[in-house]
């Protein structure tokens, strides 16, 4: 027999028995923790946005919840905080607010351990039998006389849609492209604060310099949750998830080096791009939605909308602005709350230590052999300071080619004086 899937609601039960101890064991500070543990790695701290009024288009209202747009946000922090990546919901992606029920794949976590591609195909399987269910209650709750006996879970359907003045409006729902399935996100939010650590304070301070509010720099929460790695579908990489075309404006990219995958290089790059939107737009909600479709593609649908209003853009549906980026902003608010009271959603929390570093510019060509000398032989901490350099330098199958920057810690100051004193300083100043 198949195990059920899929429930209405998300039990007290289950969240202390899975989503809890989940987060608990992952980023939280053990229960049995000693001085010397939490002195080593720093506790999160609420984050301040103060001090910004120069900051370009800047108030304090500047980023609240914009009217209309109440149940998008909600949708997406209980995303972030109710859900993990082993579960998932399914909804109306018109109404956000008509959240049908759950689909868990909580049993399945040691199949995808063994085999990703059983696990994905398990897991489609259980979301399209969801899907199949509700549609045949909504097909049914169309016909009047379905009615006369109502079960409880039709009641509850009914009480979700009575907000909707929409003709044929269960039989509108049934059709293809409302149905979504949208994957829980808790743990990799939780997770994402943790890394967030390593760069967050560098990053707003970079924010600050560019003369754009800080408050945006949680936009990397929506774009890769600080993944490192992240790599979408259509090309996009790092932890600002810059495209090539967009990316080549602000940022060096060759055979030896991808900078979108340096975590501040690129949010310079991102600050600087989010002020030119600003510019263009005059408005941050427009400007951060911007960041998603492409300020042009958002310039134009304001004018034939005939509004700023980002409210009314997260009905209209055509050509590349679907759902994404309808979403996009609503997604960024929800998430800029969840880190500002994250304590509330996910315990004491640990962050990871900020990685310090200085960044110098290659005079000529060099060889990642020659470089890694200047990180004492250690291979991994020149990998974890250079995130934007290529594989194949790293498998020394090619050279780091001459002003491209690279970055070092201050363990490498004296061995970098070294080389100076031997006429062997291959470094221009440091570059900005």
């Amino acid at each position: 027999m198949r195990k059920p899937f899929i429930s209405v609601t998300l039990s007290a039960l289950f969240l202390s028995l899975f989503i809890g101890p989940y987060v608990s064991q992952a980023l939280r500070l053990p229960a049995n923790a000693t001085g010397s543990i939490e002195e080593e790695v720093p506790k999160w701290v609420p984050p301040d946005f103060s001090g910004q009024d120069s900051a370009l288009g800047y108030s304090e209202k500047a980023f609240a919840v914009p009217e209309g747009l109440e149940d998008r946000v909600q949708f997406w922090k209980d995303i972030y905080t109710k859900h993990t990546s082993l579960q998932g919901v399914i909804h109306d992606s018109r109404y956000v607010h008509i959240v049908y029920g759950q689909v868990d794949f909580s049993d399945l976590e040691e199949l995808k351990t063994q085999s990703s591609y059983k696990f994905e195909k398990e897991k489609e399987r259980r979301i399209n039998d969801a899907k199949k269910l509700i549609v045949a209650q909504l097909t049914r709750l169309q016909d009047p006389a379905s009615l006369e006996q109502p079960s409880v879970s039709d009641l509850k359907l009914i009480e979700m849609f009575s907000k909707v003045d929409e003709e044929n409006k269960y039989l509108e729902a049934s059709k293809p492209g409302r149905l979504r399935f949208q994957l829980g996100q808790k743990d990799i939010f939780a997770r994402g604060i943790y890394q967030s650590g390593h760069y967050i304070r560098q990053m707003e301070a970079i924010f600050k310099e560019e003369g754009v509010p800080i408050e945006l720099t949680r936009m990397v929460f929506v774009e890769s949750s600080f993944n490192l790695k992240a790599m979408s579908r259509v090309g996009a990489s790092g932890i600002w998830q810059f495209m090539r075309s967009t990316a080549k404006r602000y940022l060096r990219m060759d055979d030896s080096v991808d900078e979108r995958n340096d975590p501040l290089l690129a949010t310079r790059a991102a600050a600087r791009k989010l002020r030119n939107n600003y510019k263009m737009l005059e408005d941050w909600p427009l400007a951060v939605t911007g960041y998603n479709h492409g300020p042009y593609g958002i310039l134009r649908l304001s004018k034939k909308l005939g509004t700023k209003n980002i409210a009314d853009f997260v009905d209209f549906r055509k050509g590349s602005f679907g759902f994404a980026s309808a979403s996009f902003y609503a997604s960024f608010i929800a998430a800029l709350q969840v880190e500002s009271e994250a304590d509330l959603h996910f315990g004491e929390l640990l962050v990871g230590e900020p990685i310090i570093s200085e960044i110098y510019q290659l005079k000529k060509n060099m060889s990642v052999t020659k470089l890694i000398e200047l990180y004492e032989g250690d291979i991994e901490r020149a990998k974890k300071l250079n995130p934007h350099i290529r594989s194949t330098v790293w498998q020394r199958k090619g050279l780091i080619f001459r002003k491209n920057r690279i970055r070092f810690d201050r363990k490498s100051e004296d061995l970098l004086d070294k080389w100076k004193e031997k006429d062997q300083f291959m470094f221009s100043t440091r570059a900005t």
